[in-house]
């Protein structure tokens, strides 16, 4: 029965996660930049077919990030990427080192800030342009407190993988995890 509890938390905060990391952030990026141009009545950088081929590209290279890291925490690490206030509502139960954790610390956030330069290359719109930056510094506050709850709940072996793989762009080879 507990078990069936537990399957039934991941299962739902994983919908959750892949709802507002795949679909709420990306739409309210692109409302919110198409109200910001429309009011400072800015035009488009640039058209298409080149607009279309990046923001194609940007997309589905942050697509990729995201449900490949969603995937390791929930199968891998048997937990999810949600937070509410600087707390793991279903936290891992290991630390996750491989697959996309391998080369980056924080492959989501790499995969999301990739969809959202898609889409200020598939609107051509220099207010998302201008955002993108803005959304990885507000990033950077809120992934130093989860590094703070990580260093607590996985000490020494956070720290040596923390030394060792970059917070955000991915590196060329692998970390590999020797115990």
């Amino acid at each position: 029965m507990e078990n069936d509890i537990q399957i039934h938390k991941r299962v739902v905060g994983a919908a959750i996660s892949v709802i507002l990391v795949g679909l709420v952030a990306p739409a309210a990026f692109w409302l919110v930049t198409a109200e910001l141009d429309r009011a400072f009545n800015l035009s488009r950088l640039f058209g298409a077919p080149w607009s279309a081929i990046a923001g194609a590209a940007g997309i589905g290279f942050g697509i990729f990030w995201v449900l490949w890291a969603w995937a390791y925490l929930l199968f891998v690490g048997r937990g999810l990427p949600l937070e509410l206030f600087g707390r793991a509502i279903q936290p891992t139960q290991t630390l996750v080192t491989t697959g996309p954790y391998a080369f980056t610390r924080n492959p989501m956030m790499l995969g999301l800030l990739s969809m959202l330069i898609g889409i200020a290359c598939l609107r051509g719109s220099l207010t998302a342009f201008i955002i993108v930056p803005a959304i990885g510094v507000v990033w950077l506050f809120v992934a130093k407190s989860e590094e703070a709850g990580l260093l607590i709940r996985f000490g020494d072996e956070y720290k040596k993988y923390r030394s060792r793989v970059p917070m955000l762009a991915p590196k060329l080879s692998a970390y590999v995890h020797i115990p």
